[in-house]
């Protein structure tokens, strides 16, 4: 009983407290459920907990140990549903931190003694499929896989409206689906997918005045950028891009510090202001290694190396630094 106390406790803090201290009450309510015997809510105070983390931006190498360890314990404790939940999520860290990535899991067991491969469960589950569909367009989007962001992003929205799954650890899906919707929208002309983001920045503007400002200003603002780069209110969404940076600072989400200052980055760079580019492809390298995102990093490395500036742009000191060290990493 104290255990689900915790565990909903934890739930609500993710809307009105800090994210990166709220999560950690999951840690409290998987010792309580262990120490009580009860295997089951423990493992959803973990899965929730590693979930949770990612998002709050903490360091993607502990998480990655995390996982590791948290899949070992569900399967120890035969708890499928949660194993397959995992999986997308611990693959996709992985990736980022550039360890090599773990093949399907099959037979794995559940608590009726009944094996079953990881593919199966994805087709039988909705919410477990919502997920995946989930992680794997926010992976395509972080590293500017456009066909492959549309394709999931598209599937995850046929799903979630049958399922119409919400909910406090749901707020992240809704910012980066509606991250992918602008950029979609921008790139294809359509405005069907621009409403989609538009809805999805009401939400997350709804949660910043109503929930709180620490999690949500910084999203707000991005989801305001990229939705004036769209409507083509070029000086309006540049301001809006230095919010969204400069909240996210204040509001220790490195993870999405990093995202703001490239977002910005290709902004500028969609715009004809190659030169103005620059500084922000390189503070976002810079926070992508500083969460441990390594292998976007250097990607972005190899982008910014590819960009001919040298017609456009007088560089600073800081600038020539800077870009000389994201062509010896490229």
């Amino acid at each position: 009983y104290d255990c689900q106390i915790i565990f909903h406790s934890a739930y609500t803090r993710l809307h009105v407290e800090p994210m990166q201290s709220a999560c950690e009450f999951f840690l409290d309510g998987f010792r309580a459920a262990m120490k009580s015997g009860a295997t089951r809510n423990a493992m959803k105070c973990a899965y929730f907990y590693d979930a949770c983390c990612f998002w709050a931006g903490k360091k993607l190498d502990e998480l990655a140990r995390s996982l590791e360890e948290t899949i070992k314990q569900m399967r120890f404790h035969k708890n499928l549903l949660l194993i397959s939940g995992s999986l997308p999520l611990f693959r996709l860290t992985l990736r980022l931190v550039g360890e090599p990535d773990i093949p399907q899991q099959n037979s794995v067991t559940n608590v009726f003694g009944e094996t079953h491969n990881e593919a199966d469960i994805y087709g039988k589950v909705s919410t477990v499929m919502i997920s995946k569909h989930f992680n794997e367009y926010y992976e395509s989007f972080i590293f500017r896989e456009f066909d492959k962001a549309r394709d999931c992003a598209e599937k995850y929205f046929s799903l979630q409206n049958l399922t119409k799954i919400s909910g406090a650890a749901m707020y992240h899906r809704t910012f980066y689906f509606g991250l992918v919707s602008f950029w979609i929208g921008r790139e294809t002309n359509d405005k069907e997918w621009i409403a989609r983001g538009v809805e999805s920045k009401v939400s997350i503007e709804k949660l910043a005045v109503l929930a709180s400002t620490w999690n949500f200003q910084n999203k707000t603002y991005l989801l305001q950028a990229e939705e004036q780069f769209c409507a083509r209110n070029f000086d309006y969404a540049a301001k809006l891009y230095d919010d969204a940076i400069l909240s996210s600072k204040m509001h220790k989400f490195v993870n999405e510090e990093a995202l703001a200052n490239e977002l910005a980055g290709h902004f500028y760079l969609d715009t004809g202001r190659k030169y103005k580019s620059l500084s922000y492809f390189c503070q976002a390298e810079e926070k992508y290694r500083e969460w441990g995102a390594v292998t976007k990093a250097n990607e972005l490395a190899t982008y910014l190396g590819g960009i001919d500036l040298a017609k456009e742009f007088k560089p600073s000191k800081l600038q020539v630094i800077s870009f000389v060290r994201l062509q010896y990493l490229s």
